[in-house]
């Protein structure tokens, strides 16, 4: 996507540079990890031992072998765990810049605030939507009396569906926790019961970032 979009206003520009940038290093990170799933190992030898830092005598540090890594990768986990950890710092990316949006224009969202929105894929009847983010992202629009296609309800949902991912792999350990959970999530078509572990595909992530970034940059372009 197109992420060169210059704004007159400096805050607003320095913003979306951040986004920007904590979006593509977690993008990076997450290229990283694909690439040593496709890395072959093997001449490193299954006991090499791998420690986590040298902040500790051997026998006080954290220390894994290739064989870990090489098992964990071939069961799928560690696939699973990097796109998890990609996904939390996306939405937290995500998170961050309307924080950052509502303190310029001075338009906060207080704790018991929520939207609704109508997203027919999941229910004929409209979603009460309560995360920070999304209550400002309407505020925003409300107040400041802009238009974009991030104001969309089917959008709001969508969104709302990959900051539940989010909160199932933060609060949860990745399982779906509640009926509530499991119909939002079927807004962006995972379709998980409640109490399966989710399993996301290999290329969700870059769904994600699409998704939020195109629409944040429209947002963008659509502020005064």
């Amino acid at each position: 996507m197109d992420w060169k979009i210059a704004h007159r206003d400096p805050r607003v520009a320095s913003a979306f540079a951040a986004y920007r940038d904590f979006v593509l290093g977690v993008a990076t990170h997450y290229a990283g990890s694909r690439l040593m799933e496709q890395l072959d190992l093997s001449p490193l030898g299954d006991d090499l031992r791998l420690s986590i830092s040298d902040d500790f005598p051997e026998g006080l540090t954290t220390i894994r072998s290739i064989r870990d890594l090489r098992n964990s990768i071939e069961t799928g986990e560690y696939g699973q765990l990097c796109l998890r950890l990609a996904i939390v710092q996306l939405c937290t990316a995500f998170e961050v810049f309307f924080d950052a949006v509502a303190d310029i224009h001075g338009i906060p969202a207080s704790r018991g605030d929520s939207v609704s929105a109508t997203c027919h894929r999941v229910s004929a009847s409209p979603l009460v939507l309560g995360n920070r983010a999304i209550v400002q992202i309407r505020k925003l629009h409300r107040r400041l009396a802009i238009r974009s296609v991030l104001d969309n309800d089917e959008v709001l949902v969508k969104l709302t569906a990959i900051i539940e991912v989010r909160n199932c792999i933060v609060h949860s350990a990745a399982v779906v926790a509640d009926d509530r959970t499991a119909l939002r999530l079927r807004a962006y078509a995972i379709d998980h019961a409640v109490g399966e572990m989710l399993h996301l595909a290999d290329n969700l992530l870059d769904d994600f970032l699409h998704y939020m970034g195109s629409h944040v940059a429209a947002f963008v372009r659509a502020l005064p």
